[in-house]
């Protein structure tokens, strides 16, 4: 029993420090703080350190995604779907939102390729 204890050890402990240098290359870090957080990348950028911080104080004064449709609120919800808005002008309902209205439908004809990826998904052949 003594010589399984002796050699655990030793192992366990090799066991951790290795572990400890994989997770320090990886692009997610937990903190002392608690939070884990995600770096897409560890590849040096060409934007510098003023630019990034101007592209995050813009953010923080409007922290609405790309296409204008989420909201970052923060906490457990983090992304919030922005609603369309509406309101009653010139006696009919008018949409008061910077959202874009007139985007297609999507089409619902698939091309021979679609066809054939959606048989293989969803037939196995």
């Amino acid at each position: 029993m003594n010589v399984k204890q002796a050699l655990s050890i030793p192992v366990l402990c090799a066991g951790l420090a290795l572990s400890g240098q994989v997770l320090a290359e990886s692009v997610m870090h937990s903190t002392p703080e608690g939070p884990t957080k995600f770096y897409p990348t560890h590849d040096s950028s060409s934007k510098s350190a003023q630019q990034v911080q101007q592209e995050l104080d813009n953010f923080k004064r409007n922290p609405v995604s790309a296409d204008g449709q989420y909201r970052y609120v923060g906490g457990d919800q983090g992304w919030v779907l922005i609603p369309h808005e509406y309101a009653y002008r010139d006696g009919k309902w008018q949409h008061v939102d910077k959202l874009q209205h007139n985007t297609p439908a999507p089409s619902m004809v698939m091309t021979p390729e679609e066809k054939k990826q959606r048989e293989a998904l969803y037939q196995g052949g």
